[in-house]
C-alpha cells in the first residue's frame, strides 16, 4: 500500500471535506419545522447531492429508499477511485451504515461479527496494521445505536475523532475509510432530521365547511 496509490483519491476526499456542510449549516437546517422546508434547505446547500431527485419528503420509507441508493452510488464512486485490489474492502466497509438494526437499534452481535469475518477476508494481503483500519468502524458502530438522547454531543466527539484520521493517514486506505464515516454520520443526521419531521409532522385539519 503505497501513498501514491492513493493520492487522487485523497486529493477528491479532501476536497469533498473542505465542501461539507458546516455546523452552522446544520443547525439551521435543523431549526426547520416541517419536513418540505428541510428538504428545500438540504437543497440549497452542500447536503444537494443526498436529496437530489427526492421532490417530496412525505413518505418516510421513499426517504429512506432514496437515501440508502444515493448512500451506495457515493461507496461505489470512493472505491472507483481506488487500487481495484482495495475497492471489495471499501465498498463492504460502506455497508456499516445500512446494516439491519435489531430491536435494539443497533445491528445484532451475529451481524456485526459476520461484517467483521467478512471485512477481513477483503482486506488486500499488503493491507498493513489491521487495527488501523478498523478504527473508522469501531467509532462508527456505536453511532448506529442505542437512544437519541445525547447523540448530538456523542456525534461530535466521534467526528473530531475521524477528522484526526483522516488527517493523520493522508495518503492511505485508512484516510479513505475515515471519510466514509464522516460521511456516514452526515447520512444518519440528515436522514434522521427527515424522519422525525416527516413521521410526527402534525397533519393539517380540513376546514369546515
Amino acid at each position: 500500500m503505497s501513498i501514491a496509490e492513493f493520492a487522487y483519491a485523497q486529493a477528491r476526499l479532501q476536497a469533498r471535506l473542505g465542501a461539507g456542510a458546516s455546523e452552522a449549516g446544520w443547525q439551521a437546517l435543523e431549526a426547520s419545522h416541517t419536513a418540505a422546508h428541510y428538504l428545500a434547505l438540504a437543497r440549497s446547500g452542500p447536503l444537494a447531492p443526498w436529496v437530489e431527485g427526492l421532490d417530496e419528503a412525505r413518505d418516510a420509507h421513499r426517504v429512506e429508499r432514496h437515501l440508502v441508493i444515493r448512500w451506495r452510488r457515493l461507496v461505489d464512486e470512493v472505491a472507483g477511485w481506488l487500487p481495484s485490489r482495495w475497492q471489495p474492502a471499501v465498498q463492504w466497509f460502506g455497508s456499516l451504515a445500512t446494516l439491519p438494526l435489531g430491536e435494539a437499534g443497533r445491528p445484532s452481535s451475529q451481524a456485526a461479527t459476520d461484517w467483521l469475518e467478512r471485512w477481513r477476508a477483503l482486506v488486500p494481503a499488503d493491507g498493513g496494521d489491521r487495527a488501523r483500519l478498523l478504527e473508522p468502524a469501531s467509532l462508527l458502530l456505536p453511532r448506529l445505536a442505542g437512544s437519541q438522547a445525547g447523540r448530538a454531543a456523542a456525534s461530535e466527539a466521534v467526528r473530531s475523532a475521524l477528522l484526526k484520521i483522516f488527517r493523520r493517514s493522508a495518503g492511505s486506505a485508512v484516510a479513505v475509510l475515515a471519510w466514509l464515516a464522516l460521511a456516514a454520520l452526515d447520512l444518519e443526521r440528515l436522514r434522521g432530521g427527515l424522519a422525525v419531521r416527516t413521521l410526527f409532522e402534525p397533519t393539517a385539519e380540513p376546514l369546515e365547511a
